[in-house]
């Protein structure tokens, strides 16, 4: 997608104290065991986010929200709202967390941020508005992985073996319009630090000065570097390479065919939640297509690049 970032590329393991967020499961040790958590089920909620909880939220989403619902109703629907969504973030994350996240304008940073929040917090379910369910969720995870998943991530781009984006290390981009978590997850605790990190560099450096110094318009690539799928791909890909020993740029995961387990995050390939019609891999009806991601984007109109 023609993203150069470099200051994604570094970041720590080990944040400060300031971070202390409210009641978080962090705050608990045995939470960041893969055993502890492989313990225990995923919630059984669904999230999303829009701007208000119309039943139809745009004219191309009309019944996804439902649809969900339908497809899966033994599973909670719940929909974070731009009226809402403040509140509650304040009742459930304090310190640098909160006062970033309180601090941001633009609607997309603010959205990829909600939803690794609830992520972490909640777990269960997140997917875009424009995400249509195909398959139960039941079925995202095959039999034989059920006791061993505390993750479960989709390939939204697979660039075979080649960079996903010039000068990037990875040749896969993960896709974070649709995530199952349990909470307190590691991965998700790496990147809520890391969204935070880089939130709190970008409002910096778009912070205008008297003299014209910097743009205050965030871009398209700011968006996918700090919040966006260049910002989870790399947390993932890290964890990958902590929890193997071996290290992860997404070549191993070319042309996968088949769900992959890696440490206690299930892999599943391009076409389950990546996939397009125009690519003429799978009619739709095939149970291998358990989303399908419309990308309306409405948040490009704004955001350069």
């Amino acid at each position: 997608m023609g993203v150069t970032v470099e200051r994604a590329e570094t970041y720590s393991r080990n944040r400060p104290s300031h971070y202390s967020y409210k009641n978080l499961l962090a705050d608990n040790a045995s939470s960041t065991n893969i055993e502890s958590l492989l313990s225990q089920s995923f919630p059984t909620k669904i999230w999303q986010s829009w701007k208000d909880d119309a039943d139809d939220p745009t004219e191309r989403t009309v019944g996804f929200p439902h649809q969900w619902r339908v497809v899966n109703p033994d599973w909670r629907y719940e929909r974070i709202t731009d009226g809402n969504i403040d509140a509650y973030v304040q009742e459930r994350f304090d310190g640098t967390v909160l006062e970033v996240f309180t601090s941001l304008k633009d609607p997309i940073l603010k959205a990829d941020f909600l939803r690794y929040l609830i992520l972490l917090k909640e777990g269960g379910v997140w997917a875009d508005i424009d995400v249509y369910p195909h398959q139960p969720i039941a079925k995202w995870i095959p039999e034989r992985y059920r006791d061993k998943v505390d993750l479960v991530i989709g390939i939204e781009n697979d660039h075979h073996k080649q960079p996903i984006w010039p000068g990037s290390p990875y040749s896969v981009q993960l896709c974070q319009y649709t995530v199952l978590a349990k909470p307190g997850h590691p991965a998700i605790k790496t990147l809520v630090n890391q969204v935070t990190d880089n939130l709190q560099h970008l409002l910096h450096s778009k912070t205008a000065t008297p003299g014209g110094g910097s743009s205050t318009t965030i871009t398209f690539e700011d968006v996918m570097s700090n919040t966006g799928p260049l910002a989870f791909t790399k947390v993932l890909m890290d964890y990958f390479t902590e929890v193997t020993g071996v290290q992860h740029t997404g070549d191993e995961l070319d042309q996968l065919e088949e769900p992959r387990l890696i440490g206690d995050v299930l892999v599943l390939p391009k076409d389950s939640f990546g996939w397009l019609p125009h690519e003429h891999t799978h009619d739709k009806g095939d149970p291998m297509i358990l989303v399908e991601h419309l990308f309306i984007a409405s948040w490009r109109a704004g955001h350069p690049g």
